[in-house]
């Protein structure tokens, strides 16, 4: 955790400095907001901004642009394929890539998958970010 809080805030763009594997952490204006984990950082971090994405790649968009829908009327009980392509949902959806896209990014490397998945899970509680979940879809 230390290693993590050290870590400079990068871009979006500088992912050059990121490693393959490990964590990484959204943040925007200086809150910690999403931690992932991913043994394929530079291209992971990227979907989620990516404005290609799907439900599946950018996640982190997609809990954004639900929770903003969740004020609207639009059908959130739709199945995931469906609602990213809902005509209503859709723009939301897009619009948070795009907020997404322009987060900054602290990243740390964790090799191992198993220490990842228990660090993701740590680093989330000890940042308290409000966007991780871990109940099954």
């Amino acid at each position: 955790m230390e290693n993590l809080n050290k870590s400079q805030l990068y871009e979006r763009d500088d992912s050059v400095h990121f490693p393959d594997k490990g964590i990484y952490v959204f943040f925007e204006e200086g809150k910690p907001l999403y931690v992932g984990r991913s043994e394929r950082m530079k291209k992971r971090v990227k979907e989620h901004g990516r404005r290609s994405s799907g439900h599946n790649s950018a996640t982190f968009a997609f809990l954004l642009a639900k929770e903003i829908a969740e004020k609207s009327e639009i059908d959130l009980s739709q199945r995931r394929e469906d609602l990213e392509t809902d005509p209503k949902f859709k723009p939301i959806y897009d619009r948070m890539k795009e907020r997404v896209s322009k987060m900054q990014i602290k990243v740390v490397e964790v090799p191992d998958p198993v220490e990842q998945t228990f660090f993701e899970v740590y680093a989330a509680l000890e940042l308290k970010t409000p966007y991780n979940e871990w109940g099954t879809h």
